[in-house]
């Protein structure tokens, strides 16, 4: 069996990928759009759908996305960044 979305159901998406958010921006996971063993790394991290994050900086073009969750920096290639959805809080 292939897992290939972890989603929160919304009726109206206004999701963007973690490559969009702007530095400092807070959002909440919405989406996880991959195959089960992504997700399920993220998972072992802590990156699940209804977590909040929050974009700490990104590195120059082409580089990684720095990203804050349950108190921990982390570091995420912009693959894996673009496929998390967060919902920005406003």
């Amino acid at each position: 069996m292939k897992l290939k979305r972890c989603i929160i159901p919304k009726s109206a998406d206004s999701s963007i990928t973690l490559i969009d958010m702007l530095p400092g921006q807070i959002g909440t996971i919405t989406e996880i759009d991959h195959g089960y063993g992504l997700v399920r790394k993220l998972c072992s991290m802590g990156i699940v759908p209804g977590k909040k994050v929050m974009k700490i900086s990104q590195i120059l073009v082409g580089g990684p996305i720095v990203i804050r969750i349950n108190a921990h920096d982390l570091a995420l290639g912009r693959g894996i960044a673009s496929r998390i959805k967060v919902k920005i809080e406003k």
